[in-house]
């Protein structure tokens, strides 16, 4: 192109010995990979701004408001990096660290930039794309405690960041004692994606406990500068070869 970062759990522990390093890169990965984010896509490049904002009200009135700025870069051969940085109005992020999935060289790589470096585990090859897969919407599995009522619906297709957007409403209905309520709990979430660009453009909560709201606010569909996805010069590099997962 996530005042004190908050760093996605992905770039905690770094410090790993070969002996852990694939329950390590197991919970890494799908932290880094298994979110709302695109998988591997190819041939659709972009750069992407999103601003977050999340708001809780405690019991006794007060206000907690938590805003994040997340920065995601994609190139044609489906590398991607993420960032993310907690932001104060007036302020510019504080980014501390970013993940890059780099299907070709089938790699996930931390950088932390206060300490400059770099850790590059090195995956093992499982076949084409198997890194992470790009998932459809509809295709997610939705999880629900047993007792939840889970009513999901279409939304009528809109433009978001000049992007043609299809979304998805959930409604949860929690009835007393589900979850230790003693009234019922009701929360409802939407989620925009772009069936062209295959990523996230734009999702809500909206829960009597938090509210949430995610939007894109720029994106650019050119091809980014190839250094987003290097590790930058005067970074001390550790490699971890991650073992086959035996069977």
């Amino acid at each position: 192109m996530r005042l004190k970062s908050s760093v996605p759990a992905i770039c905690f522990a770094i410090t790993l010995t070969a002996c852990a390093a694939h329950a390590q890169l197991t919970a890494a990965a799908h932290i880094a990979l298994a979110q709302e984010d695109a998988g591997i896509v190819l041939g659709q490049p972009c750069a992407v701004v999103e601003q977050t904002q999340s708001t809780r009200q405690l019991p006794d009135g007060t206000t907690l408001t938590r805003r994040t700025e997340v920065r995601k870069w994609r190139d044609s051969q489906g590398r991607f990096r993420k960032q993310t940085s907690e932001v104060s109005d007036g302020q510019e992020p504080q980014f501390e660290a970013a993940s890059i999935i780099d299907p070709v060289a089938n790699t996930l790589t931390i950088l932390h930039f206060d300490r400059k470096t770099a850790t590059v585990f090195h995956l093992p090859d499982q076949g084409s794309n198997s890194l992470h897969p790009y998932v459809e919407l509809d295709d997610i599995p939705l999880l629900a405690r047993p007792g939840v009522q889970v009513k999901v619906e279409k939304l009528e297709p809109k433009t978001i960041a000049g992007v043609y957007a299809m979304g998805r409403r959930v409604t949860r209905v929690r009835p007393p004692g589900v979850i230790g309520n003693d009234k019922t709990v009701t929360s409802v979430s939407e989620r925009w994606v772009s069936p062209d660009l295959k990523i996230l453009l734009a999702s809500s909560m909206d829960d009597p406990r938090e509210q949430l709201i995610r939007q894109v606010t720029q994106l650019d569909r050119s091809e980014p500068d190839p250094s987003i996805f290097q590790i930058p010069q005067g970074f001390t590099v550790s490699e971890v070869q991650v073992p086959q997962k035996e069977q």
